[in-house]
C-alpha cells in the first residue's frame, strides 16, 4: 500500500510539472512577470492619453504597430499581468507573449476588425506560446473576447480553460472607453 501512494504522488508531482509548463504557470516565470510589470509601468500611458479620432480609420500597419506606444487598461487582473497593450489611433492591441495560448474567441459584441493571432511553438515546444487580439475601440461599441489555455479537467492535461477576458465598452454617455483584462 506504502509503494502505490509513493507512486501515486510521483506521477502527480511529475503531472503538476507538465501542467505548469503548458500554462506557462512557473514559480520563476511568474516573479519575472511581476518584476518586469514593475518596470514597464512607467512607460505606460493611460488608454485616452490622446484622444480617440471622430471617424473610424483603417486597420494599423505593422510599421505603425511597432511605433505605437503602451498603454495601460481601465483595470488589469493578475491573470493578464504578462500582457501589454498599445493604441494606434483608435485601435487596441493586446499582446500576451508568455501566456500558452490554445484559442481566442469573440464571445459577443462587434465584430468589425476584431483580430486573433496564436503565435506558433517555439524552443522545441509543442505548445503555443504567445498571442494577441487586435480591435477598433469607437463610441457605442461592446466586446467581450476570451483567450484559453490548457490545464486539468476532464478531458485530460490539455483541456481548454480561459485564461483572460478582455471586456471593452464605450457607452455613449461615457467621456472614454472602459477595457478591461482578468
Amino acid at each position: 500500500m506504502r509503494l502505490r501512494f509513493v507512486w501515486i504522488a510521483g506521477m502527480a508531482a511529475g503531472m503538476a510539472g507538465v501542467l505548469a509548463a503548458a500554462a506557462g504557470t512557473s514559480g520563476a516565470q511568474q516573479d519575472g512577470a511581476r518584476s518586469a510589470a514593475a518596470t514597464d509601468a512607467s512607460e505606460e500611458r493611460p488608454l485616452d492619453a490622446e484622444p480617440f479620432p471622430a471617424e473610424p480609420s483603417k486597420q494599423p500597419t505593422a510599421a505603425e504597430w511597432k511605433a505605437a506606444p503602451r498603454v495601460r487598461l481601465s483595470r488589469t487582473g493578475p491573470a493578464a499581468a504578462g500582457c501589454r497593450a498599445y493604441r494606434t489611433r483608435e485601435w487596441l492591441r493586446i499582446r500576451c507573449p508568455e501566456l500558452t495560448v490554445s484559442a481566442i474567441a469573440l464571445l459577443g459584441g462587434k465584430t468589425e476588425g476584431v483580430a486573433f493571432w496564436i503565435d506558433p511553438p517555439r524552443g522545441g515546444s509543442e505548445l503555443p506560446r504567445g498571442g494577441e487580439v487586435m480591435f477598433p475601440i469607437r463610441r457605442g461599441d461592446r466586446r467581450v473576447i476570451q483567450i484559453l489555455t490548457f490545464g486539468p479537467g476532464y478531458d485530460g492535461p490539455f483541456t481548454l480553460l480561459p485564461a483572460i477576458v478582455v471586456q471593452e465598452q464605450w457607452l455613449d454617455d461615457e467621456p472614454a472607453p472602459t477595457v478591461t483584462a482578468s
